[in-house]
């Protein structure tokens, strides 16, 4: 982005430093802490059958990855609809710059926000393991960042398609459920793994060949997909104005 075509995005990124915007990022050491201390206390136990270190990294990175995904989507989905339904934005529809950069540069604005945080919660975790140079933590950790792509194309979709408060309950239903539907227990139609981000299944899969790279590639579509029908509407709703 040069010039004029930079302006939404260093506006969204200002607005987003705010305390407003970056304080519910401080839930995740505390969530994340919890989880962490239930799973030692279930293994310890006999409960959960999560011993080897390999096992511990992957799942503690994970967590970290789906708590921040939890979080970036519900405050994208506020966010979104804020910034676009706001005053200011419509105001600045009139000015010259791209249109379409008032969707890209907004959307752009957070996910570079996210993963920021991505970068400095996967980076905790990593530090506090010992021995994580032995596993794959490359290929580990770009799998765990795609909910992070999908949290926010997501949100940016239903920041578009509805109102702030309706969009987060929305999203946080889907991601639960993306996620539940990839334990061993529960069994869902094929079918609907096309409609249901296949969160959890990339996690539990994540690892295996071939199977992993489908559920890669599903939930990239699904990202690209919902990205895209929001910049739609979002073109046809700045023609209005």
């Amino acid at each position: 982005m040069k010039g004029s075509n930079t302006y939404y995005y260093r506006e969204s990124v200002s607005l987003l430093l705010r305390t407003k915007w970056v304080s519910p990022y401080l839930l995740i050491p505390p969530m994340l802490a919890f989880m962490v201390y239930a799973e030692a206390f279930l293994a310890a136990h006999g409960v959960a059958g999560i011993s080897t270190l390999g096992q511990r990294t992957v799942l503690a990175i994970w967590n970290g990855a789906f708590l921040l995904a939890l979080i970036a989507g519900i405050k994208s989905c506020l966010f979104f609809s804020g910034t676009w339904g706001a005053g200011w934005f419509r105001n600045s529809l009139a000015l010259p710059v791209s249109r379409s950069s008032g969707y890209w540069g907004v959307y752009l604005a957070v996910l570079t926000v996210s993963t920021g945080v991505f970068i400095l919660t996967i980076g905790a975790v990593i530090a506090a393991l010992p021995g994580p140079s032995r596993f794959p933590l490359a290929h580990i950790i770009g799998e765990a960042y795609l909910p992070v792509i999908w949290a926010v194309s997501m949100g940016a979709f239903l920041g578009i398609l509805t109102s702030g408060t309706g969009g987060a309950f929305f999203f946080t239903s889907l991601i639960l459920l993306g996620f539940a539907a990839g334990l061993p227990l529960i069994s869902i139609p094929g079918w609907l793994h096309f409609v249901i981000p296949p969160l959890g299944r990339l996690m539990t899969l994540g690892m295996r060949y071939p199977q992993g790279l489908y559920q890669v590639v599903v939930i990239l579509v699904h990202s690209a997909l919902f990205l895209v029908m929001g910049r739609l509407m979002f073109g046809i709703a700045a023609r209005r104005k």
